[in-house]
């Protein structure tokens, strides 16, 4: 619903702030006293067209901002417009800005988030149906009529399984298309990866390899240099005829065994000296046993080379280490499977794509039939409806056209009118403008009141045209879709403001020698006078009693209605 609109510096007016109320809301006011320059601020805001003839004289900036309550969670279609955009509500509100400036640049936000004017748009035909122009109609939209036609068949659930498996049909087509796409660049990357795993698996690669081949790289080229180092370490500690380091221990030993026979405190350090000459004798052992193993090959240097030097190569082509090698070498085999499985696989794709194809077609012709047969009562009682609004030469027609199979099922809805007798049907989109669409649109919105999901409508130029009983008829439809949705109108008939809940008078005013435009809301006495305004252009007692009949006429009887019954 629109709580409010925020004016500042937009054509005539200086700054305004109004605030909308549920129900029928109307706005009068003299000829030229700014009562669609109230509407055309607010279609800025929805997304309209902008330009620097907007901003008032004199002012750097026009700026516009309207309020919307949302139901929570949001209408599925407007839920995936704010979800695109990254827009949360706030306390289940949206603000709808937009700014243009002298030059003409303008900018378009939603909840303070910087919007393009498309997207700012989007949003706004989820909350208003602006009747009176094109830019904001829903139901001029085809995709809007599908979905009324649909809501009134009651076919939701039928569309839905129909837009689940399209997506699916067209996920396996693209998969047989990329399959049947060049038989012969096929051939070239399989071969090619038949030639690949051939170059890996004669390497005879195995896990951990590269570091093993490493380690005795590391080895045999500082055998020689080890086998010095060994040998001078066993000298060291056992085969030095000088000064070996077992012969030292062995020397302390007798000594230590003749102190501990003296005094037995020495017994620890014999023992402890006697377990070290056991350990330089193990180790002596150790190292005479490691150089009598140490072999110089210079061929298996070279063989050990050579092997590392492969490796390097696959690494190149395939992986950072011999791990990487093996499991490209994987990846590979299961392409080139694929790649020979080919036919069989291609094959299973077409057998599931038929299958897909002609149970959804189906589905899809027996949606077209429920909608071909609901559309005639739908266009009856349309056509009621607008005959009801002084349109009795009008026809309409749902047109249903066959399509290619796509979400929506094989049709294509178009609404056809033809406003007047001898006129060719058109589609809804290229019929009259002003009060004779805005009067198409009520009767529409009429028939559609339970489907339709738009929160907010707004009749301009309504009444263009039209009096006396037909005015009457449009002020009870008014009525109608206002206990439905809030509902707007500018009006300048007596007969269809009569109903409104609340309402609202622009005016023109002088101050400092420049002329703006206000709006008030009208109650009580002041909203008798505007009624006899409205009735024969001036008040004097006989219109004031004459809208005092009007007011009581609709507001009396809605009071001490009877309340219907619920049915059980």
């Amino acid at each position: 619903m629109l709580e409010a609109v925020h004016i500042c510096d937009y054509a005539l007016i200086d700054a305004l702030d109004v605030e909308f109320q549920p129900g029928l809301n109307v706005i009068t006011g003299e000829t030229g006293a700014g009562k669609s320059i109230v509407v055309g601020a607010l279609g800025l805001a929805l997304g309209a067209r902008a330009s620097a003839d907007a901003v008032r004289s004199g002012a750097e900036r026009a700026s516009v901002e309207a309020v919307f309550r949302v139901s929570s969670p949001p209408a599925d279609r407007l839920s995936a417009l704010l979800a695109a955009e990254d827009i949360a509500l706030e306390d289940d509100m949206l603000i709808l800005a937009r700014t243009v400036t002298s030059d003409g640049r303008s900018r378009a936000q939603v909840n303070g988030k910087n919007v393009t004017v498309s997207a700012l748009a989007a949003i706004g035909d989820e909350l208003v149906d602006l009747h009176g122009q094109h830019e904001h109609q829903s139901l001029l939209r085809a995709a809007c009529q599908m979905d009324l036609l649909d809501a009134y068949a009651n076919t939701q659930d039928m569309v839905r399984d129909i837009a689940t498996s399209v997506p699916l049909l067209h996920s396996l087509q693209r998969e047989i298309d990329a399959l049947e796409a060049d038989d012969r660049d096929r051939l070239r990357q399989a071969d090619f990866l038949r030639h690949e795993i051939a170059e890996i698996d004669s390497a005879g690669l195995s896990p951990n390899e590269e570091e093993e081949l490493r380690a005795r790289q590391h080895l045999i080229t500082n055998a020689e240099n080890i086998f010095t180092l060994a040998n001078n370490a066993y000298a060291a500690l056992y085969d030095s005829e000088t000064a070996a380091a077992i012969d030292a221990l062995d020397t302390a030993l007798r000594s230590l065994e003749e102190l501990a026979a003296i005094d037995e405190r020495f017994v620890t350090q014999l023992n402890q000296t006697s377990e070290c000459r056991a350990c330089v004798e193990a180790i002596a052992e150790e190292l005479r046993s490691y150089t009598s193993r140490i072999e110089f090959d210079p061929e298996e240097l070279d063989t050990v080379n050579a092997r590392l030097a492969a490796i390097g190569d696959l690494k190149r082509k395939y992986g950072e280490n011999v791990e990487a090698i093996l499991a490209y070498r994987e990846e590979a085999a299961e392409k080139l499977a694929t790649f020979e499985n080919r036919d069989i696989h291609l094959e299973t794709l077409r057998q599931r794509h038929e299958s897909l194809h002609k149970e959804t077609e189906a589905k899809a012709k027996a949606l077209s039939k429920r909608r071909k047969k609901v559309a005639a009562d739908m266009d009856a009682h349309i056509l009621k409806a607008l005959k009801t609004l002084d349109m009795r030469d009008a026809r309409f027609m749902t047109s249903i056209d066959e399509t290619p199979l796509c979400a929506h099922g094989v049709d294509k809805v178009t609404f056809m009118l033809a406003a007047n007798k001898g006129e060719p049907l058109k589609p809804l989109r290229q019929v009259a403008s002003g009060g004779e669409i805005s009067r198409v649109m009520l009767a529409l919105k009429t028939v559609f009141v339970e489907q339709d999901v738009v929160p907010t409508l707004i009749f301009d130029e309504i009444d263009a045209g039209i009096g006396g009983a037909t005015a009457r008829r449009v002020s009870e439809k008014m009525a109608l879709l206002a206990t439905r949705h809030q509902v707007l109108c500018i009006t300048h008939l007596a007969q269809i403001a009569a109903p409104a809940t609340t309402h609202y008078a622009v005016e023109k005013v002088t101050q400092a020698q420049r002329t703006g435009a206000t709006i008030r809301r009208l109650t009580g006495e002041q909203r008798e006078q505007e009624m006899a305004r409205l009735l024969d252009g001036s008040v004097s007692a006989v219109s004031l009693k004459h809208a005092q009949a009007l007011l009581a006429e609709h507001h009396t009887t809605t009071k001490n209605k009877p309340k219907r019954r619920k049915r059980t």
